[in-house]
């Protein structure tokens, strides 16, 4: 009688993501918007409602032309159906495309492998390790619930290559503007450059006549994909013309696109730069999946043997993973979190790449690099508990003192130091990586006590709900992007530069260095390194007396 499997081997895939789920649902419920660009991603909103545009954004009555509307859309739509901002309803648009590119990848890279390696004893532990090694990726998990459109575009980079590696042209056209539609220029650039690098290979490698249809770039780059990618931007381009004018269909067309790229004025960096940075943005398993990728680039398949399906999808991962490194790397202007779209392709380029040339001692060792980086980071969280007070940048978040950051460092420590002592006792099967992921999940879930702490220093959610109702808010320079605390407030602020007078009524936001002797004896609430002091009376107001 054959032995029941359990649900994790059943759907090893789906017990990762559920999990995944659970360890980031109290950031989604509980965390305040960050004020870089959450929250003007939402006064941006507030604003296209209220003055009735759908095509072209303002933020603050300025022309806000560096997104594309469907994410805005998106965030509107909840707006219009709720009354408000939720926070869980907004994560879930980095959530579900992140699960939705799990999710396809897996189905990609084992639906292409042959028949009779999809019933191997070991298959659901890989399938369940890959998909880890994504999922429990440090920044890729944080962006799991923070509020950007990065995800939503990696998705549909994702599915316009899965649509073209099973030959569905109108699909991969449509899949294509939807990335464009999403976040811009790198949506539109990615899949077609992925596509032209895969056939320039083949060429080079002598495959001229490869009968495979997938190489014919005109199938996919030809009158399909400009009637539906073309068309689609006119409708786009002409209503944002009527909706912002001509300025605005200029800033769109021209200065997001052409003048970011060559001589971006913010986030400019070198070439090089996501040469240093791509480690940090994928640990610990950077250290692992990075060389793994060098490695198939120099350990090719060999064009002797006919191209299989695994064969096909390595390649064309290979082909993402490094034209679009490169594609980021000659843009001017650079952040780390544009280094999303190859996070997919560097993971699940491991499998196939293993199943061609079997675990190595090379690749071991890297495996062990990477469990060593996640011991450094359990045993950093660790110090960092410790020595808190005796770090002066540190001294004032008290929140990074707590126990739950303690427990969460020996956590991972343990699960690196068990993945490391694994790593070199592997024979053909695939290490054992789970318990280093997992403990990572489980430590982000520990930290969930500390999300309301953070809050105070984070965001401005609770600086604002201690201002008195109908009461002008005044807030210093220093406030970062104070002009959307109107998401909070329903009102504009005004900003009051250092030398001008404090005011004399209201209430006044300033840093917890600013000092005034205007404001000596004034009544103030301290919220994390912020100040509000109320200027209108000598008195706090009752409801900040009776908390």
């Amino acid at each position: 009688m054959q032995q029941r499997q359990a649900i994790w081997d059943r759907y090893p895939v789906g017990t990762v993501l559920v999990l995944m789920f659970l360890c980031v649902l109290p950031w989604m419920i509980w965390r305040d918007f960050t004020p870089s660009n959450e929250l003007r991603y939402l006064s941006i909103v507030d604003e296209a409602l209220r003055d009735g545009h759908f095509f072209a954004f303002f933020n603050q009555g300025e022309p806000y032309a560096d997104k594309p509307p469907l994410y805005l859309w998106l965030v509107m739509l909840c707006r219009a159906l709720f009354g408000q901002h939720c926070p869980f309803v907004l994560s879930l648009f980095s959530f579900i495309p992140a699960v939705v590119i799990v999710w396809v990848m897996d189905r990609w890279v084992y639906g292409a492998c042959p028949a009779d390696e999809r019933n191997r004893p070991d298959r659901s532990r890989e399938r369940m390790s890959v998909a880890l090694i994504l999922c429990s990726t440090i920044y890729w998990l944080g962006l799991t619930f923070f509020l950007r459109m990065d995800m939503l575009m990696v998705m549909f980079i994702v599915l316009a290559l899965y649509a073209w590696f099973r030959n569905r042209p109108w699909l991969f056209a449509l899949y294509t503007f939807l990335a464009l539609f999403t976040k811009g220029p790198v949506g539109i650039l990615m899949p077609p450059l992925t596509l032209a690098v895969y056939w320039i290979s083949c060429r080079i490698r002598g495959k001229a006549k490869d009968p495979d249809p997938r190489h014919r770039l005109g199938r996919f780059l030809g009158w399909r994909f400009l009637l539906l990618v073309g068309g689609l931007c006119a409708v786009w381009f002409t209503f944002a013309w009527l909706d912002g004018g001509s300025a605005y269909l200029q800033n769109l067309l021209f200065h997001q696109t052409v003048d970011r790229t060559v001589r971006a004025t913010h986030h400019q960096q070198p070439f090089w730069y996501y040469l240093e940075f791509i480690w940090l943005v994928m640990l610990p398993w950077g250290f692992f999946t990075v060389p793994v990728c060098v490695a198939s680039l120099i350990k090719r398949e060999n064009t002797a043997v006919p191209q299989t399906e695994a064969a096909r999808a390595e390649k064309l991962m290979r082909c993402a993973f490094f034209a679009t490194f490169f594609m980021l790397s000659l843009s001017s202007s650079k952040l780390p979190v544009y280094l999303l779209p190859v996070f997919p392709f560097a993971v699940y380029l491991l499998p196939l790449y293993i199943r061609r040339k079997g675990w190595q001692r090379w690749t071991l060792a890297m495996l062990a690099v990477a469990a060593a980086a996640g011991m450094l980071i359990g045993l950093a969280l660790f110090l960092e508990t410790v020595f808190n007070k005796q770090i002066p940048s540190l001294a004032p978040y008290d929140f990074a003192a707590s126990p739950w950051m303690g427990f969460t460092g020996v956590l991972v420590f343990f699960g690196g130091l068990f993945v490391l002592l694994c790593a070199f006792r592997t024979r053909g099967a695939f290490p054992e990586i789970r318990p280093l992921a997992f403990t990572i999940f489980v430590g982000f879930l520990a930290l969930a006590p500390l999300i309301h702490p953070s809050n105070e220093f984070l965001g401005y959610g609770a600086i604002c709900r201690d201002v008195p109702a109908g009461e002008k808010v005044y807030v210093m320079e220093d406030i970062r992007r104070p002009e959307n605390m109107d998401v909070y407030l329903g009102q504009d602020v005004v900003v009051v530069h250092f030398g001008e007078p404090v005011p004399a009524e209201g209430v006044l936001l300033t840093r917890d260095t600013f000092s005034d002797p205007a404001l000596e004896g004034r009544p103030h609430h301290v919220h994390g390194s912020r100040i509000i002091w109320y200027l209108s009376s000598s008195e706090a107001p009752q409801a900040w007396l009776s908390r």
